[in-house]
């Protein structure tokens, strides 16, 4: 397997339980096969996890349907009610005529606005934006089938009604809460690395409030108490500063079992978080080997 055959295998998986998860792993792996793993079998893993996580879809669905030119007003009716098969050509339309940016600044306004339990509504939210400047053409079409199918599973007719006066947190205050509290397989810290990682290009309004609900998820109850740390298990895991080991941990996450998509993910994102706070990479690399310890269990 190889990183171009990933990508194209990713966008033809659609999600089994709720959001598709595959084109977020992909660029996790890439991320990965940059830094800290340093082999060909990151792909071939990713690719077995995507299976595993995924629905193959043969072929472009949007092309078994013959639609009507739809107005602005029809399409996020459609979008927002799930209409299927017509939700896949409603968003084709909102692409061709306004572009792919359109479309992500009018969902970010949304993610920013309300609160998800895990988040998916902006990891892989900023995920597809990452990506869809390095398509081709041939390409665009499943990636937006791909889009069509988050943005119907996560919106629903959910508006852009931001508050203004959040409480303004760094990404050290971030960090610091999300690392006690990382929630369901480490995705509050998965949150935090894609938001750092996207910050730039987030309109600063937008970033308050992305921030302020991570704040809030990782000082909250948990909504599934299983979610939270097995002390347990915790108790027994070690970390050091040292950069080998949390290599080592961190491959052993990746390829020592193949039980969750998020072993791709979360590693990634402990691997950025690691560059970003060298203050606390004894922490970060002990957490890498905790995750590493449930997947055994």
């Amino acid at each position: 397997m190889t990183k171009n055959k990933t990508l194209n295998q990713a966008l033809f998986c659609s999600a089994i339980i709720h959001q598709p998860h595959a084109l977020k792993a992909f660029l996790a792996a890439e991320n990965l096969s940059q830094s800290i793993v340093l082999t060909d079998d990151i792909w071939v893993q990713t690719s077995k996890l995507v299976s595993d996580g995924s629905v193959q879809v043969s072929g472009l669905l949007s092309d078994l349907v013959e639609v009507p030119k739809l107005s602005d007003i029809r399409i996020r009716r459609t979008l927002e009610r799930g209409i299927y098969p017509l939700a896949y050509n409603a968003l084709l339309q909102w692409h061709d005529d306004k572009g792919f940016n359109n479309i992500f600044n009018n969902y970010l306004k949304i993610s920013a606005s309300h609160q998800e339990y895990l988040s998916h509504n902006v990891t892989i939210l900023l995920a597809f934006n990452a990506l869809y400047p390095r398509l081709n053409e041939l390409q665009r079409k499943p990636f937006i089938e791909r889009v069509t199918e988050f943005i119907t599973s996560t919106f629903g007719s959910k508006s852009a009604d931001l508050v203004l006066n959040h409480k303004r947190f760094t990404f050290k205050d971030l960090f610091d809460v999300s690392i006690q509290q990382p929630g369901f397989f480490g995705h509050n810290l998965i949150t935090l690395a894609w938001i750092m990682r996207s910050h730039s290009m987030i309109e600063k309004k937008l970033l308050i409030a992305l921030n302020y609900n991570l704040y809030v998820q990782s000082t909250s109850s948990l909504e599934d108490p299983d979610d939270g740390v097995d002390i347990e298990i915790f108790n027994k895991s070690v970390g050091f500063e040292s950069k080998e080991y949390f290599v080592k941990k961190i491959n052993s996450l990746i390829f020592d079992t193949r039980s969750n998509l998020h072993q791709i993910t979360l590693a990634d994102a402990l691997g950025y978080l690691w560059e970003q706070f060298p203050e606390d990479r004894e922490s970060i690399s002990r957490l890498a080997d905790y995750y590493r310890r449930t997947l055994e269990k």
